[in-house]
This record gives C-alpha cells, sequence and structure tokens, in this order.
C-alpha cells in the first residue's frame, strides 16, 4: 500500500488525537476520584497560624493558606499536614490569595493590622500591597507597593480576577479598590465616600460576568460594581443585612457563596435571577462560635476557613489548630 504524505499526516493527527483524548480521560478519572474523597473537615495543624486566606492549588490537590502572624502562604494536604509555601519577607500579613491558573500565578494580599512576628512602625496600618508568585514554586515574581497610590491608613483585604487577568483588589482602611492590568500597571480602579466608616469596611470581592460583586463588612451589605463605568455602582437589594460579611465566592451554577463571621457566624446561598441586582437567601449554613473568613470550592463542595480572628485579637492563648470544613447547607 502506497503511503502518501497526506495518509502519514491524518494517521499521526489521529494518534494525536486519541492519546489526548487518554490523557484527557486520566486526568478526569483522577478528578473523580479527588472528588469523592473530598473530607469533611481538615484541621490544620499549625499552631498559632492564623490563616485568613483559603485556596487550592490545582496541581498539588491542597489547600493554600495565609497567615496574618506569619507573613507566609502554605500548603495544608487533607490530613492536615502543613508545608510551606511561599516564604517572602516582604509579606508582614498575608491576607488574601487568589490562584490565576490562566497564568500560572499566585496573587496576595500583604498587611499590617500589627500581630505579626513581621510588624513594624512603618508598616502597621499602613500597608497595602501585592506579591506575586509562581503556582509551581511560590518563586516570586512581582511585588506592587499599592499604599502609595491613596493618602490614609491600609489594609488590603481580597483579591478578584477578572476573565482577562486584571487584579482588583480591595482596602478595608481606605474607600479604594485598586487594579493591576494585564501589563503590570497599578492604579486606583475605583473610590467613592461611600466605602467609609467605622472600622472594617470593604472586603470580600469576586468579579463576575462584566461586574464585581464587593462586600461591606461593617454594614454587612454587597455592592454590585460595573467594570467598565463603576461610577454607577448600585447596593444589590437583598431583604437583609449582614454584619461581619467577609469573603464571597461564586458556584458554577451562579449562586454566590457569603461568608459572615462575628455573632451571625453564617455561610449564606444567594441567588439572583437579575443579574445581581438583587438578590435572595436559599440556603444557609450557621456554624455557632467559629470566625470562618474565606472559602473556595472543591469540585462541587465549598469549603470554609475558621481563622480564628477573635481569638488572634482577643488576646487570648495562642490556638494550636485551625479548621477547614465542608459547608452543608439547609434551605431557608
Amino acid at each position: 500500500m502506497k503511503m502518501t504524505e497526506r495518509t502519514i499526516q491524518l494517521r499521526s493527527s489521529n494518534t494525536i488525537f486519541k492519546t489526548s483524548k487518554y490523557i484527557l480521560l486520566i486526568f478526569l478519572g483522577i478528578a473523580l476520584i479527588n472528588c469523592r474523597n473530598n473530607p469533611e473537615n481538615v484541621w490544620v495543624q499549625q499552631p498559632g497560624l492564623y490563616p485568613e486566606g483559603l485556596e487550592r492549588h490545582p496541581g498539588k490537590n491542597q489547600f493554600l493558606v495565609t497567615s496574618l502572624t506569619k507573613g507566609s502562604v502554605g500548603l495544608v494536604n487533607d490530613q492536615g499536614e502543613y508545608s510551606p509555601f511561599i516564604e517572602d519577607e516582604r509579606l508582614v500579613s498575608a491576607i488574601g490569595i487568589r490562584v490565576d491558573k490562566k497564568q500560572s500565578r499566585v496573587i496576595v494580599a500583604n498587611s499590617d493590622p500589627g500581630v505579626s512576628i513581621r510588624t513594624s512602625a512603618q508598616t502597621k496600618l499602613k500597608l497595602a500591597a501585592v506579591g506575586i508568585y509562581d503556582l509551581k514554586d511560590g518563586s516570586p515574581i512581582a511585588y506592587y507597593e499599592l499604599d502609595k497610590l491613596y493618602k490614609g491608613n491600609h489594609f488590603a483585604n481580597d483579591i478578584a480576577l477578572d476573565k482577562d487577568g486584571n487584579i482588583y483588589i480591595t482596602d478595608s482602611f481606605s474607600p479604594v479598590i485598586y487594579k493591576i492590568d494585564g501589563a503590570g500597571k497599578e492604579s486606583i480602579f475605583f473610590t467613592n465616600e461611600r466605602f467609609t466608616g467605622k472600622g472594617f469596611n470593604l472586603n470580600g470581592i469576586v468579579a463576575v460576568n462584566n461586574y464585581l460583586i464587593v462586600a461591606k463588612y461593617n454594614e454587612g451589605v454587597l455592592f454590585k460594581i460595573p467594570l467598565e463605568n463603576p461610577e454607577n455602582f448600585k447596593q444589590i437589594k437583598i431583604d437583609r443585612t449582614f454584619p461581619g460579611a467577609d469573603g464571597l465566592a461564586i458556584a458554577k451554577d451562579g449562586s454566590l457563596a457569603l461568608i459572615a463571621n462575628g455573632s451571625i457566624s453564617t455561610v449564606f446561598k444567594l441567588e439572583s435571577d437579575d443579574d445581581f441586582v438583587s438578590a435572595k437567601i436559599v440556603a444557609t449554613d450557621h456554624y455557632k462560635w467559629r470566625y470562618n473568613t474565606t472559602g473556595i470550592f472543591r469540585c462541587n463542595d465549598f469549603y470554609v476557613l475558621n481563622a480564628e480572628l477573635n481569638a488572634l485579637f482577643g488576646g487570648k492563648d495562642p490556638v494550636q489548630k485551625f479548621e477547614i470544613r465542608k459547608v452543608k447547607y439547609t434551605s431557608k
């Protein structure tokens, strides 16, 4: 049989397609196994860590946690074993964290509320920065000093990524949302007096379609902020407020998970039929006396982190272990 160049190309393409298909099936099989083995909870065995931010490392299938006291980021497996991942002396208190799988990077918000081993008079309540690190090994890629963009006290808190890879960061002590674009240029994305108040203000943030949803901690309200025209922002209409509103996360079905700590200590599942002009509570998960801060989806399960910040700022003895637990919603 005579083999033409075209025949060889077709057979080669078929071989590559079949190989790719088998590799994809293997990865899907591994993912399904990992999903079935999702634990009910994980106890992070690291005394005095106080991890505020929670993410998932897609390659290692482990949790990523930040630390207010150590200024570091670590990996946590399902047995609760902790191993260092990002060690950067510029990080005073590592707060929010976001994994960017497309660009293989980890984005970390850096602040100084005064409880870290690296706290100083120069940075206490003044620091708002972002470090970017390689997803493979945690090595540094870039570092941005955002506090120079706006005068006042600062606390870089949570991070959102839009579909174009732009980064948005909330500041809880200044009425500002920062932006770092794809070229690495930092700027003030939006500032408004509506974001001012006593104590903690802007907190959790997520990017949805062409807008941001942002939580204001002290008032317990949510804002919808268009990416193209942020001055047209609106408060999302909900039949109650959520004092202590902290982390936010969007599920695959478009519902919004809102984590409220403090006296509420509840995770709320919100749904909207008008693109978050308004929203309603469809389910809740109440876990008494837990200071849940942020959460992450692992397959279809939602996990939240009990940071124990009430103990840290309340002057109690150092907490010895910290819980990451699977949320179990109850219909409203």
